[in-house]
């Protein structure tokens, strides 16, 4: 979030989150799919104003001709920029997700994080 640390908690804070697709409800699932880059095959849900609405995950929709708001999972799980790598590893651990989005306590998305990541 931008705020300063200190400490010897700080550097266990600092999470590599990653630039990861976006859409808006009123798109179609076509102009989704040419959105997609590097290896995701999820695209977020947003509003206007980049709040978190759900998660489209493009490996499960086949030919699927459904609307976004029809196919999207709703509340994907996510996290706050200020989580220690030891409670994120944690909620991957329960969720067996391989990442989770990161937003702002007002649901605002900054982007995402890999469980991969976090290994390293």
């Amino acid at each position: 979030m931008g705020m300063p640390t200190e400490g010897s908690v700080a550097a266990t804070i600092q999470l590599r989150i990653r630039e990861v697709p976006t859409c808006e409800l009123s798109e179609s699932l076509a102009a989704v799919k040419t959105k997609l880059f590097d290896d995701w095959q999820i695209c977020v849900v947003i509003d206007p104003a980049r709040i978190v609405l759900g998660l489209l995950d493009l490996t499960l929709l086949g030919d699927s001709q459904g609307s976004i708001e029809e196919l999207m999972k709703p509340a994907p799980l996510t996290l706050r920029p200020s989580v220690l790598v030891s409670e994120a590893l944690a909620r991957f651990e329960k969720s067996h997700l391989m990442f989770a989005l990161v937003t702002k306590s007002t649901g605002e998305l900054m982007g995402a994080i890999r469980k991969i990541d976090l290994a390293e």
